[in-house]
């Protein structure tokens, strides 16, 4: 880990999933290491698209990470979003996740004004690997959309290298239980339940959990006509379980 005694504050963005454990669990241990402990906090987003079990999946890993947790909600959630919209987000078009970067931004705004003098840390769980995309990111790089005044913000990506074996040696040593979607449904990722980034089984077993989600897009598609995903609509998708 880069050296965090320069940060006021050290943000870790937790999803619930593999990734942003092993940012939590590498984060923790460096601060403790460097004797900044005291300055780490949790944030998570809830957006009302989650599985069901994610807030208390990560209330959970931040009472055995002993770390504070500050939980957010965009001003309006992914679900009520599509709805309103009347279409689904794409690549070219990805308001789920400006949804939820903005929620978090706001709650550090709110902590620390731009005319307060603080330096951030914000630290997330990208990885080259998961993503042409996210392979491009840097590890480390000034936030440039908090960045104002006296307010210094960083983004630091710690395991943006690793690979997903590095990621469920470190999950498994460290004796904390994963996300249910992994260890119950067999998930490769967890997102929203209902992500349109999601392998087809992921989707399936998203649906079986959140049922009433999966109705409401059903319904965005039947009234709307605009497919989940281009040219694949989510029926095709949930129907695909049993044929």
């Amino acid at each position: 880990m880069i050296d965090l005694t320069p940060y006021t504050m050290i943000l870790v963005s937790l999803s619930g999933g593999k990734d942003s454990l092993c940012i939590a669990l590498e984060t923790v241990k460096a601060a403790r290491e460097q004797g900044v402990f005291h300055r780490l906090m949790a944030v998570h987003c809830d957006t009302d698209a989650e599985w069901f079990e994610t807030p208390s999946v990560v209330r959970n890993h931040c009472r055995l990470l002993d770390i504070p947790l500050q939980i957010v909600h965009p001003h309006r959630g992914i679900p009520d979003y599509i709805e309103q919209r009347g279409m689904f987000p794409s690549m070219s078009c990805r308001f789920c996740t400006s949804l939820k970067t903005s929620a978090i931004e706001k709650f550090v705004r709110s902590l620390y004004p731009a005319k307060k003098e603080c330096k951030i840390l914000s630290v997330t769980g990208e990885r080259r690997e998961e993503s042409p995309h996210r392979a491009k990111l840097c590890e480390f790089e000034i936030h440039h959309t908090l960045t104002a005044g006296k307010r210094q913000v960083f983004h630091y990506r710690p395991i943006l290298d690793w690979d997903v074996v590095k990621v469920w040696d470190t999950i498994n040593k460290s004796g904390i239980p994963p996300h249910p979607a992994y260890t119950g449904f067999g998930n490769e990722r967890l997102s929203c339940a209902l992500c349109m980034f999601a392998c087809e089984k992921d989707l399936r077993n998203g649906a079986r959990n959140r049922p009433d989600l999966a109705q409401r897009y059903l319904e965005v598609e039947r009234r709307t006509g605009f497919t989940f995903r281009y040219k694949q609509s989510l029926k095709d998708i949930l129907s695909g379980e049993t044929q």
